[in-house]
């Protein structure tokens, strides 16, 4: 993709967590961005593979690839 490479913003996590369902009403489904954010720099500090997350938390692998991107591209 290159240099020209389109930045996620939060809003666009919020829409793809409003897609997929998640932060639902549910129990299962109730975290909110800053939790899977949270969780998801931790794992990254510990080795843990997006598809094992993505599993363990039962979400699409593709928001799973979504946050890692945006903590990337904001250097955390």
């Amino acid at each position: 993709m290159g240099a020209g490479r389109y930045r996620l913003t939060r809003d666009d996590l919020e829409a793809m967590r409003k897609e997929f369902g998640l932060g639902g009403r549910s129990e299962e489904h109730s975290r909110s961005l800053d939790e899977d954010l949270h969780q998801m720099r931790r794992n990254v500090r510990m080795g843990v593979r997006l598809e094992d997350w993505a599993t363990t938390r039962g979400v699409p692998l593709t928001y799973a690839r979504a946050l890692r991107r945006f903590l990337d591209q904001e250097g955390s």
